[in-house]
């Protein structure tokens, strides 16, 4: 893929300013992105890197968060969606929840199954998108805008600032052939670009776009990770559900080096804790940063606990009914409300700091 240059007259035309502002941002801010090359006429960047700063230093920036574990079963879906749902409701803000895992688990929770199999039979999932380049012989017949559905969640009949771009099990038969695109009659296709560029007309509508990646490190993953500004690990306060979390966070810095763009953790957040002595001993582990490798000499550092943790609670299985009449998040995750609340509102603030 070829990179998209520009320079400092077009970087100003970009941000609405001065050349003058653009060269005072450049002294002024070490983190302002450094040129890719210089040429005779001046220096160039890279405009997604550019793009990105100059959202993010005029607080515009669209907060992409994926939800990753290797695991499944451990809450990982449940806190992505409820993470969104009070993003959305609470905080008002405007909410893409993106559904890449072939479970479909948060489409289903956020929409009927009847409009589920109505839309992927329409071909107006994430599944389309896949298959359309896939087949670059066939006619696309994905596109974002109908793909998306609108004001979606089993709270109150859907919250009016929460989006979703639902998944389909026909992801399951496809996502081996995924990396193969490039091989498929178009040699300059990226695979792990597909994402990406089925979102560039609608991204900047959202405050946060919420992915919940499919349990594994794949292309299908990378494709939420190559948009993503951080990434959550929801675990569940045990051995074998923390077992891979160092093998994320290994995998997701290498793939950060590799497209030149920095994924930070935010943290890792305790899910379907229980009194016991299992959880309450892993749990200060996580707390100390200690966990598994990451405690060895040399190791990568863990990436922080947040200080909510997420109890094992009856109530989320009712709130994943579509039909339940459920006309708050009290009623929908019962003793777990309050826990994940604080954890939307952790995430927020982490998000929405200064970074400048």
């Amino acid at each position: 893929m070829t990179t998209d240059l520009l320079g400092i007259a077009e970087i100003a035309e970009m941000a609405g300013v001065t050349k003058q502002a653009v060269s005072n941002w450049r002294v002024r801010y070490d983190n302002f992105p450094r040129p890719i090359q210089n040429l005779q006429s001046g220096p160039v960047w890279d405009r997604e890197k550019v793009s990105d700063w100059v959202k993010g230093f005029k607080g515009e920036e669209t907060h992409v968060l994926s939800f990753i574990n290797l695991k499944g079963g451990v809450g990982k879906t449940t806190t992505a969606v409820a993470v969104a749902e009070m993003l959305a409701q609470d905080a008002r803000k405007h909410v893409l929840l993106i559904d890449l895992d072939p479970q479909t688990n948060a489409t289903v929770t956020l929409i009927s199954e009847e409009k589920w199999a109505e839309m992927d039979r329409e071909g107006r999932t994430i599944a389309q998108l896949f298959e359309d380049r896939i087949n670059p012989h066939i006619a696309p017949k994905f596109d974002i805008e109908t793909a998306i559905a609108r004001r979606v969640s089993t709270v109150n009949d859907g919250i009016s600032r929460l989006d979703l771009l639902p998944s389909s099990i026909r992801l399951i038969d496809l996502q081996d052939r995924i990396p193969m695109i490039a091989m498929a009659g178009n040699f300059t296709a990226n695979p792990l670009e597909i994402l990406r560029g089925a979102l560039q007309p609608v991204i900047d509508r959202y405050d946060y776009i919420i992915i919940d990646c499919p349990p594994s490190l794949g292309t299908v993953t990378k494709n939420g990770l190559r948009i993503s500004t951080g990434y959550v690990i929801p675990t569940i306060p045990d051995i074998v559900s923390t077992w891979g979390i160092y093998q994320i966070v290994e995998n997701v810095e290498r793939f950060a080096q590799d497209i030149g763009r920095a994924i930070p953790a935010l943290g890792i957040v305790a899910t379907k804790v229980q009194s016991n002595n299992l959880h309450d001993r892993v749990i200060a582990d996580l707390k100390a940063r200690r966990l598994g490798r990451f405690g060895e000499a040399g190791g990568m550092p863990q990436p922080p606990l947040f200080e909510n943790t997420i109890p094992q609670t009856v109530a989320v299985a009712r709130g994943a009914d579509v039909d339940a009449d459920i006309r708050t998040f009290k009623g929908k995750y019962g003793t777990a409300y309050d826990s994940l609340n604080g954890l939307t509102n952790e995430i927020k603030r982490l998000c929405e700091k200064k970074k400048l």
